[in-house]
């Protein structure tokens, strides 16, 4: 029974040969009625699969699924030699293998040998070439269990390599492709933070049209791609008043057209101003008023504390 802990089953092996031919053999094409796994254990040969033919080199293997039309040719001059098995096996995990062609790694390779030196111990060459091996009469106690146990590691084996993984829905693809496309625009933005950028400019360097960065970024962050690169170049900007620069350097270290436009864009996104955000950076004490401030101040308090009149 297959279940969970059993995903591959080979419930029999018609036939199974190692066969050596010659140059120039072949055999007329014929239907399986099981899986049958090919492997070319030297040289090469052309193997049909229902329309299509498929070239297959030393250490090249495929499947024919049960119905399917096969034949084969040899092709160059070294005589090649092929193992092929005929068995029935169940299991959803087979469906790995429909039109897959493979090249056998090491831990496979060791199967395949071992397989292919117990085939000619198990079956009788068939009568004619590309028919059907003949079980022997006789066969060692348990020989036919041992096959099969490894012809399922085998089988085993490659279908962990051939697990196709499952292809996106478009909802993921389109995500992947405005997560790659919002990092990119980052990194662009962090090259260019000491100057002014233009949309148009940053869709040209991407690659991308002006709709495909705006819905990335407010799919992504919830906000356009400008108004990131403005937080990107706040936060530039804070940092180099932290290290003690002034905001007139600032401004004209990072292309902002005046002080007065950078210190406004600084206070509407900090909330503080270029030089007080400086000052509690550095641990100064906040900046002391002038006396026309303080009188100001003092009229304020003055008049709110005035009794009202009734």
């Amino acid at each position: 029974m297959l279940n969970d802990d059993f995903p591959l089953r080979v419930e029999a092996v018609p036939a199974a040969r190692a066969t050596e031919w010659r140059a120039d053999d072949s055999f007329l094409p014929s239907e399986t009625e099981a899986w049958q796994l090919i492997f070319v254990r030297s040289g090469t040969i052309e193997e049909r699969c229902d329309d299509r033919h498929v070239l297959l080199r030393a250490g090249g293997l495929l499947f024919h699924q049960p119905g399917e039309v096969f034949a084969m040719t040899t092709v160059g001059e070294v005589p090649p030699e092929t193992l092929r098995i005929d068995f029935y096996c169940t299991g959803a995990a087979m469906d790995r293998f429909r039109g897959a062609m493979l090249h056998a790694e090491p831990a496979e390779q060791h199967d395949l040998n071992w397989l292919a030196n117990a085939a000619n111990e198990l079956f009788d060459a068939a009568p004619v070439p590309g028919g059907r091996p003949v079980v022997k009469e006789e066969l060692p106690f348990g020989a036919m269990q041992q096959f099969i146990i490894h012809l399922e590691n085998l089988l085993i084996l490659l279908a962990r390599r051939c697990r196709r993984p499952r292809r996106p829905v478009a909802r993921v693809r389109r995500e992947r492709r405005q997560n790659a496309l919002v990092e990119d625009a980052r990194a662009y933005f962090a090259e260019n933070l000491e100057r002014e950028l233009k949309v148009d400019e940053v869709c040209e360097a991407l690659g991308c049209t002006r709709p495909q960065l705006q819905q990335a970024f407010r799919a992504r962050l919830r906000r356009t791609a400008m108004e990131e690169f403005s937080a990107m170049r706040i936060e530039y900007a804070a940092q180099l008043l932290a290290r003690g620069a002034s905001p007139g350097e600032v401004a004209a270290q990072m292309g902002y057209c005046s002080g007065a436009y950078f210190s406004q864009k600084f206070r509407a996104a900090t909330g503080h101003t270029p030089s007080a955000y400086r000052r509690i950076q550095q641990g100064l004490p906040a900046k002391r008023q002038n006396r026309q401030q303080k009188d100001k101040a003092e009229s304020k308090t003055s008049i709110a504390e005035s009794p009202q009149k009734k």
